[in-house]
């Protein structure tokens, strides 16, 4: 297959660590989003990545790339919105999009495969990322040996 450029089409967007990179599981800092979409495009996904089944009977891709580039360039994720502006709010979970990605086939000490790196995002429907879930601990003041709720002072 040869290397292309596509746009994946109407994704639930999630995790989207789209405007700076983080430090993976693996030690590999890289920019990162989740698409989630339904069974009836699980063929069509394939082509991007390992399709995996979600809690919620979806399924989802990541598609990532790293923060720099084979020369140690910064790389960067372009972020629009409908009209094509960029925008800079956080994505937050179950947004909509589109994804561009670009796919190339690889091989390496006897092992190949295909890989896919995200390149740019388009937000059609953005949902205000909200890290307050109204779910938190109380302030405890410890005093002496016995703890005491905020709530109670």
């Amino acid at each position: 297959m040869a290397n292309s450029t596509s746009i994946i089409r109407d994704v639930t967007l999630n995790y989207a660590k789209v405007y700076t990179a983080e430090e993976n599981p693996f030690g590999k800092t890289i920019f990162d989003i989740q698409l989630e979409f339904g069974k009836d495009r699980i063929d069509e996904m394939k082509a991007y990545g390992k399709v995996r089944e979600l809690s919620n009977g979806n399924f989802a891709i990541n598609v990532d790339r790293p923060a720099t580039n084979s020369k140690g360039q910064a790389n960067s994720i372009r972020v629009v919105n409908t009209e094509k502006a960029p925008i800079t709010a956080p994505i937050g979970n179950g947004s909509t999009g589109n994804v561009m990605v670009y796919s190339y086939d690889w091989s390496m000490q006897g092992r190949s495969g295909r890989k896919t790196v995200l390149i740019a995002v388009q937000v059609t429907n953005l949902i205000e990322y909200n890290p307050d879930s109204g779910v938190d601990f109380d302030i405890v003041a410890v005093d002496g040996n016995s703890e005491v709720a905020a709530s109670d002072f």
